[in-house]
C-alpha cells in the first residue's frame, strides 16, 4: 500500500483547496445601462453612497467600495463621512456633499435583496454504558446515558446589488450594473466581494484608470 510523506500530503491538501475554491460560484455582474460607449473618459474622484436596510451595513459597504477604488489609485470618499450614517439620504444632500469634496462621479450602490438559507445538521447521539456490578454479560446490570452533540448550523447569504454611476457635474446617469454575490457565510464577506466586483467592472469599462 502506497503511503504519502508529510510534504506530499501538504501539497495534496493545497491542490484540493484550490480545486474546491474554483468550484465556488463567482459573483455575477450584468450591465443594465451604459451611456459611456467607447469614451475614454476616466473619473478621478468618486463620492461613494451605499443604500442598505441599516446604518452599519451602509457604512461597511461604502468603506469597502471606497477602499477598493483607492487600491486602484482612484480618489474616493465614503458618503457617511460627510452625511452621517442615517439610512435615508436625499438627492440634494448627496449632490451638495459630492460638490463639497470635489467629486466628479457619484457612485450609488443599493442592496436590493438579501437571501439567507440555513442548513442544520443534527448532532450525533453517543450512548455510554456503565456496569452496576455483577455479571458484565448481563444487559440488565448496565445503566445507559445518551450524550447528544449540539446541532451545527451553517448559514449562507446571497446578495443582489444595483450600482449607478452619475457624472456629478452634469447630474446624469451614465452606467448601471447589477451584481449578485452567492452563498457567503457572513455579510462582510458578501460586501467585500460586491465591492471588488464593482471596482473590477469600473476598470473593465475604462471608467477608472
Amino acid at each position: 500500500m502506497k503511503t504519502f510523506s508529510p510534504r506530499s500530503l501538504s501539497i495534496l491538501t493545497l491542490i484540493l483547496t484550490f480545486l474546491f475554491a474554483g468550484c465556488a460560484r463567482q459573483t455575477e455582474v450584468v450591465k443594465l445601462y451604459d451611456e459611456t460607449g467607447d469614451s475614454s473618459r476616466h473619473y478621478e474622484k468618486f463620492f461613494v453612497v451605499g443604500i442598505a436596510g441599516d446604518s452599519l451595513t451602509r457604512r461597511r459597504l461604502e468603506d469597502m467600495i471606497t477602499s477598493q477604488l483607492q487600491a486602484a489609485d482612484v480618489a474616493a470618499v465614503s458618503a457617511h463621512t460627510r452625511t452621517g450614517v442615517k439610512t435615508t439620504l436625499l438627492q440634494e444632500e448627496i449632490n451638495t456633499a459630492a460638490e463639497a469634496v470635489g467629486a466628479d462621479a457619484i457612485l450609488i450602490t443599493h442592496i436590493v435583496s438579501v437571501d439567507t438559507t440555513a442548513d442544520i445538521e443534527e448532532g450525533r447521539v453517543n450512548v455510554t454504558a456503565e456496569c452496576r456490578g455483577g455479571d458484565p454479560a448481563d444487559y440488565f446490570l448496565y445503566d445507559y446515558d445518551e450524550l447528544k452533540e449540539p446541532d451545527s448550523v451553517s448559514v449562507a447569504h446571497t446578495v443582489v446589488a444595483v450600482t449607478n454611476l452619475y457624472a456629478a457635474r452634469e447630474g446624469k446617469l451614465v452606467w448601471t450594473i447589477r451584481s449578485t454575490c452567492f452563498e457567503k457565510e457572513t455579510m462582510d464577506e458578501l460586501l467585500l466581494e460586491e465591492a471588488e466586483a464593482i471596482a473590477r467592472q469600473l476598470k473593465i469599462d475604462k471608467l477608472i484608470g
